[in-house]
C-alpha cells in the first residue's frame, strides 16, 4: 500500500482488548486493523481476500490473520512462493517482516503489490454451543522465545500422532452433539506443548488434572498459541473449569490470572462509520 499525506490533522485512537504477548494473536489483529484502515482511508476497495495477501506481507501466521480478518473457525496454509517472488526484498521469508523495504516513509519507495493468494483459508462448521475459556496469566511470553524451545526435527511417530488428530478435530467441533472424549483426545499434542510447558508453571499439571472426565462440560485443554494463555473448550460449567485451571496454576506461580469466556466471531474484521 502506498503512503498518503492527510490534508487535515489526523489522529488515530486505538482501543485494544487483546492482551499482548499472551498467545492470543494480538500481532495479527493489529496487522489486520492496519490494513483495513489503509484500505478505507486510501479508498483502495480491496476485497478481504486481497487484503489477506497484504497482511501476510507482514505477519506470517495465516491462522491468526485469517481468524481476525475473515472470522469463524478457519484452517489455513501458506503457499510456496515462486523463485521470483522469494527474491523480492519486500516479501517476508521470516515469521515477521523485520523492516519495510521503503523505510519509515514508504511513500518515497512504495512497497510493491504482494503476490496473489499468498495463503489459503477455509471456514469450517462450528458448533456455536462451544465456548472458549481463556485463562490469561499476568506475564508476557515472547513468541520467538517460545519458538526456541522447539526441537529442530520430530520423530515420525509424533508427527503422525498430531496429523491424525488435526485431521479429525475440525469435523468433531462442527458436530451437533460434541463428543467430549473424542475432542479431548484430538486436542492432544506432541509437537510443541511438552517443550514449552516449563515456560508456563503449572501447565503440565493442568493437562493432567483438568479433564473432561473430571469436569462435566469440558471438551479439551491446550495452550493458546505459544502461550502463556491457556485455552479450554467447553459447553457448560465455565466458571468451575476456569477456577480449576487458575487454582492449579496459582499453586505453581502466585500471580494474577484473568479469565474470559469467548464466543466465535463469525464476521471477522468489520469497518463501521460513526
Amino acid at each position: 500500500m502506498h503512503a498518503f499525506k492527510a490534508k487535515v490533522p489526523t489522529r488515530v485512537r486505538i482501543c485494544n482488548g487483546i492482551a499482548l504477548s499472551r498467545g492470543l494473536g494480538s500481532s495479527a489483529a493489529a496487522v489486520v486493523a492496519g490494513v483495513l484502515l489503509g484500505n478505507e482511508v486510501g479508498r483502495l476497495k480491496l476485497s478481504k481476500e486481497r487484503m489477506f495477501d497484504y497482511c501476510l506481507m507482514i505477519e506470517r501466521h495465516p491462522d491468526n490473520v485469517a481468524a481476525a480478518l475473515f472470522g469463524g473457525f478457519v484452517g489455513t496454509f501458506m503457499k510456496t512462493l515462486s523463485p521470483a517472488d522469494t527474491a523480492r526484498s519486500e516479501i517476508p521469508l521470516s515469521e515477521v517482516l523485520p523492516e519495510l523495504s521503503g523505510g519509515i516513509d514508504t511513500g518515497r519507495q512504495p512497497i510493491h503489490e504482494p503476490p496473489l493468494d499468498i495463503g489459503s483459508y477455509h471456514q469450517f462448521r462450528f458448533n456455536m454451543d462451544i465456548k472458549s475459556i481463556v485463562v490469561i496469566p499476568d506475564f508476557e511470553l515472547d513468541t520467538s522465545e517460545a519458538r526456541k524451545r522447539l526441537p529442530p526435527s520430530y520423530s515420525r511417530e509424533d508427527t503422525v500422532f498430531n496429523a491424525q488428530r488435526c485431521s479429525l478435530l475440525p469435523v468433531l467441533l462442527g458436530e451437533n452433539s460434541p463428543n467430549a472424549a473424542k475432542i479431548s483426545e484430538a486436542m492432544r499434542d506432541r509437537l510443541h506443548q511438552q517443550y514449552r510447558a516449563d515456560l508456563i508453571p503449572g501447565f503440565a499439571q493442568v493437562l493432567q488434572h483438568v479433564t473432561h472426565t473430571a469436569y462435566p462440560g469440558l471438551l479439551g485443554v491446550a495452550l493458546s498459541g505459544a502461550g502463556p494463555s491457556i485455552l479450554a473448550l467447553a459447553i457448560s460449567n465455565f466458571e468451575t473449569i476456569a477456577g480449576a485451571i487458575i487454582r492449579i496454576l496459582s499453586e505453581a506461580q502466585q500471580i494474577h490470572y484473568d479469565w474470559q469466556v469467548l464466543e466465535l466471531a463469525a464476521d471477522g474484521a468489520t469497518v463501521d462509520y460513526a
